[in-house]
Order: C-alpha cells, then structure tokens, then sequence
C-alpha cells in the first residue's frame, strides 16, 4: 500500500469522512481520485482537535472549518465553530445593550438556567418572567440584604430580554454617575446622547441605587431627569438596592436643614414608587456559601 492509498485510509477512519461517504455511497476508489477536497476537509477538521477556545485556534481563518458538500461531486464548503457561533451570539447581545456594566462572567445567565434555591427567588423570578413576556408594564424595586440574589436575578432577566431582541440599558449605579459627571466636563454633547439614550431605552435596569455618593446632580439632574421622562412614557425600570424606599428617601435627603432638599428627594422617590412595585428579597448571603 503507497502512501496515498495509506492518506485515503487514515481518512476514513475519521467519523465525519466516513459518515459522508456512507451517505452519499463514495468509495474509496473516489477518494483516491478526488483526493484534494477530502485531504482540505480532513486536515481542517484535526486542527479542531484538542482546542479550547478561539484563542487557541490553528484555522486559516478563525472559527472556519472546510467541511464536504455532495451534489454529484464531492467538494469543500465553510462551516464555524460552536465557538464562533457563541462569540456571535454574544457579539449580537452585547450590541443589543445601550449600556452594559454586567461582568463578562455573567453574559450567559439567562431566567431559565439560573438556580432558585428557594420560594422567595422563585417568586420573583415569575415576576421577572411577566417583565420577560411582556405581562407587566411597571417594573420592581428590589431591596434586600447584600448578597441575596438580586442583581443576580435582575442579570437573568437583562440578558433574556436582549436574547429575545429587546433594547436593554443595564447601569450600575455608582459607575454611572461618576462616569456621567466626568462626562459631562468633558464632552457635553456625548453626555445629552448618552443621557438621551438610557432614559428611553425600553428597558432600564439601576443596579444598586442609592449606592452613589448623593450629590444636588447626581439627584436632580441626573436620576430625576431620567426617571421623570421615563415616568411620564411608562418606561419599564428595574431597580436593585440595598435599602428600603424609605432607607433611600433618607439618603437622598442629604441635607435635612434644607427644606427643598426633603422636597427633591421626595420628587425623585415619586418617581421610583410610580415606575416599580417594592420586592423585598429574603435569604441568605450567597457570596459566601
């Protein structure tokens, strides 16, 4: 046996080969004559073994794999990875967020492969659910104890609204704001974009509000002028928090000798009791098992 007839044996011996030539009743005889498609295929398929990722790739082309095609001949075709098509998944998602502050680690939780260790999770996630098909309107106040779940669970939903094709702007509170005031210094017409872009986006996730340093802008200018808009065009807003509403109108009241203080903290809390219904979210701080 030379060495082709020995090339043509070893190919077929691989699985997706011999499948093919079983299918399509190709001998080994027609290897041998068409060996150059075959030799392409198979050599770009054992470049896949062994690999980790797109960044171990050895392709010509990242993610391309030359797989066969028959429609009387057998010739070369381009198929992708399940790590391309995954990279494209995510590309697509993160494109789909006006803002994303939700880390890297968290881009693949979704409402239905997350864990409910409990009723209380489970009861939120079935409000979470009429948020997700479109049953509810009004959003949620999250509140509870560090570590319990609820950015977590406000992450699931986020990502599943994007999944389905939504506009979604998920904003960690106090990266927001000091990234706005710096903003607003330096680039006044990027600042009215992106402020324009969040308080209409069609869902609005503030993850741990009252977390920032509260300052006259951080209160008036920026959260009052969000949420007012978004009250008045019934914009779905979901906020997670350490503190109660009432904790919250304290923290905004920060200067309690000032009579209009109480007053603008009061308007900004008008806004959040209008755009969410209060969940208080019980349990354990699952950070630390």
């Amino acid at each position: 046996m030379d060495n082709k007839q020995e090339k043509i044996m070893e190919m077929l011996n691989n699985p997706y080969i011999r499948a093919f030539c079983e299918k399509h009743s190709l001998s080994a005889s027609y290897l041998l004559e068409h060996s150059s498609s075959f030799e392409a295929c198979y050599e770009s398929i054992s470049r896949c073994r062994g690999c980790k990722g797109l960044y171990t790739c050895s392709q010509e082309k990242s993610g391309e794999i030359l797989t066969l095609v028959y429609d009387g001949e057998a010739y070369n075709d381009i198929t992708y990875c399940p790590y391309y098509l995954n990279k494209l998944k995510k590309d697509k998602q993160i494109n789909s967020f006006i803002r994303n502050d939700i880390p890297d680690n968290y881009s693949d939780v979704y409402l239905d492969n997350i864990s409910l260790p409990d009723n209380d999770t489970e009861n939120l996630c079935a409000l979470c659910y009429d948020i997700l098909d479109g049953k509810r309107e009004k959003g949620l106040y999250i509140s509870g104890d560090l570590g319990v779940g609820k950015t977590y669970m406000c992450i699931a939903l986020a990502n599943s609204l994007v999944r389905k094709g939504e506009k979604v702007a998920f904003v960690k509170s106090n990266y927001f704001v000091n990234e706005m005031r710096k903003l607003i210094a330096e680039n006044s017409s990027e600042y009215a974009e992106t402020i324009d872009k969040i308080k209409k986006v069609k869902y609005l996730f503030i993850d741990d509000i009252g977390s920032e340093s509260v300052s006259a802008y951080s209160r008036d200018d920026l959260l009052f002028n969000i949420l007012d808009y978004r009250m008045e065009n019934k914009l779905c807003t979901v906020f997670t928090s350490n503190l109660s509403k009432d904790s919250l109108m304290k923290h905004y009241t920060f200067d309690k000798n000032d009579n209009s203080s109480v007053i603008r903290a009061r308007r900004l809390l008008e806004r959040i009791d209008i755009l969410s219904d209060n969940f208080v979210l019980q349990g354990k701080n699952k950070r630390r098992g």
